[in-house]
């Protein structure tokens, strides 16, 4: 894909999201949840240590690893910002409606920030408090395993991964020598890869396929794992506005971006949108969100039973689980399909339609590389990325899918008991 291709696609996209989600003629939007990973953080590894891997300099973060920064907040805002116009539009929202939201976020900095940044265009002039379980408190509905919610087989988790790269991590990682080579190339400043080796440095190249110990129910070694961190350092870095021209660096734009992700997104698809360990990991969400999504009051519910726009913050795996869990797949331009950039959300929408019919609308929305580099203004007329979800066994064919909400009750019930 050519980069003025790719800038024609993306302003297509973006003129028409605006229109394509909203409701027909005597349709009405009853409720909203907004499933959002955090805005942009801070690299999880220090600078010397990302530098390490690669032969130039990385810019430097003024928080500390792994927090939201300030350009981050701005991002966050501009998202709570749309969504508000969106969801005044549709008479979901009024003016001085403080009630109306209900905000839920994982116990992490970045996590409780990005929903704080949310809230104060979202919910302007209200008092909003962000829930989560407390400091040093587990949440189980991001962490069931650790929490105690949830039991999961370790062996049998590994046994499902390995299942579907064939049995064999080494050949699974071979299938992606070009892209691995693509990534050396960036890193080490090479014309082409593989690079020369360069003394105290670690290659992408020499990082071994395989299973490892860690604190999550799987964890992977290799090619694609080292580069799972590093791509994800260079989209958090870019997407702060960080000179790396400034520092050398070669090479680096929107669409070298966009092919050095691949690798990511095939760890993140084998590790955390296997069937066995996306319903570990995300059978508790599941269920809430349904319950938020139902009709009936439920004590599994976010939030009281009216809040209309129900926010929750979480991390780029929580929406890995869940989309693996009911077979989601979202595609954005400018990205890898079914990955999560900074402040990327899924959105389930309850309409009841003309015909007296409950439906959920599910799309994936999320800033464009270029909205978040330049910290772009949002609103109806100039949204962020947005593709509608079809729900597997529940979604009609209709331009948004709709999936009439009893059958939406089966289907995730369905997979959590399978």
């Amino acid at each position: 894909m050519t980069l003025s291709f790719r800038a024609v696609l993306a302003a297509f996209v973006l003129l028409s999201a605006g229109s394509a989600w909203a409701g027909a003629s005597g349709e009405r939007l009853e409720k909203v949840v907004i499933l959002s990973r955090h805005g942009v953080r801070a690299a999880m590894s220090s600078p010397e240590r990302l530098e390490e891997t690669s032969a130039r300099p990385w810019p430097r973060f003024s928080v500390p690893p792994g927090h939201l920064t300030a350009r981050g907040e701005t991002l966050a805002s501009l998202m709570g910002g749309y969504f508000r116009e969106r969801y005044a539009a549709e008479g979901l929202l009024d003016r001085g409606d403080c009630g109306a939201t209900y905000y839920w976020a994982n116990v992490t900095q970045r996590t409780i920030a990005t929903a704080k940044a949310v809230a104060r265009t979202l919910s302007p002039g209200c008092a909003v408090a962000v829930a989560t379980v407390g400091e040093g408190r587990v949440d189980p509905m991001f962490e069931p395993i650790k929490a105690g919610a949830m039991v999961a087989d370790a062996d049998l988790a590994r046994a499902a991964v390995a299942g579907r790269a064939g049995g064999d991590l080494t050949a699974w990682s071979a299938s992606h020598r070009d892209a691995i080579e693509r990534l050396d190339a960036l890193l080490m400043q090479c014309p082409v890869g593989p690079c020369p080796p360069s003394p105290g440095k670690r290659r992408i190249l020499d990082a071994k396929p395989g299973f490892v110990e860690g604190e999550d129910l799987v964890s992977l070694s290799g090619p694609e794992a080292f580069a799972s961190g590093v791509t994800e350092s260079l989209l958090m870095a870019w997407a702060d506005g960080q000179d790396f021209a400034g520092q050398g660096w070669r090479g680096l734009d929107e669409d070298t971006l966009t092919r050095v992700f691949a690798l990511h997104q095939a760890e993140f698809d084998l590790r955390l949108r296997t069937p066995y360990v996306a319903k570990a990991l995300g059978g508790p969400l599941a269920r809430r969100i349904l319950a938020t999504l139902e009709t009936g009051v439920s004590d599994a519910a976010i939030g009281p039973a009216d809040a209309r726009v129900v926010f929750i913050a979480g991390h780029d795996g929580t929406l890995a689980v869940l989309g693996g869990l009911l077979r989601l797949e979202w595609t954005l331009p400018g990205y890898q399909p079914n990955q999560i950039g900074p402040g990327g959300a899924l959105v389930f929408e309850r309409w009841r339609r003309a015909d007296g019919v409950r439906v959920i609308r599910a799309r994936f929305t999320g800033q464009s590389l270029r909205q978040l580099r330049e910290a772009a203004p949002l609103t109806q007329a100039t949204p962020p990325l947005a593709a509608p979800v079809f729900i597997p066994d529940c979604s009609t064919a209709t331009p948004a899918f709709d999936c009439p909400l009893d059958r939406f009750e089966a289907i995730v019930s369905q997979a959590l008991d399978s």
